[in-house]
């Protein structure tokens, strides 16, 4: 049984990042629908750049989400995808950039590291006087 069995009161609306692609790709498939991740060229290196969503074979029309626009589930169960306007495109790659940093830095305790996570066993050494 899919979601779409079971009507919605109301549309839902996500923003897609990397960083919710696979929750919202889980959800569209939940209802029934095909989607994947998009990929393209970037600098010469295929890299996933959004989010591909239906076949255009059945009820839901082949469309394209990429980071940064935003992803409509209507009541009827059909998917939209409406553009970031350049000030929300501007605010969202500012807020990808600082996760980006923030998961860095949250992965990056190794020794020589000045960041630590209050409460984490693997504290930076103190600097020694040369």
């Amino acid at each position: 049984m899919t979601t779409l069995d079971r009507p919605t009161q109301t549309t839902t609306e996500w923003q897609l990042s990397r960083y919710n692609l696979s929750q919202i790709d889980d959800q569209i498939d939940r209802d029934g629908i095909y989607a994947k991740g998009y990929w393209e060229d970037v600098d010469g290196y295929l890299t996933v750049t959004g989010l591909r969503i239906g076949t255009g074979e059945t009820r839901q029309p082949r469309i394209v989400a990429r980071f940064g626009d935003f992803i409509t589930r209507s009541t009827d169960g059909t998917y939209s995808v409406r553009p970031a306007t350049r000030e929300q495109a501007a605010a969202f790659r500012k807020k990808d950039s600082l996760l980006a940093e923030q998961r860095h830095q949250l992965f990056d305790l190794d020794l020589d590291s000045a960041y630590t996570i209050p409460g984490c066993i693997c504290v930076a050494l103190p600097k020694t006087a040369a």
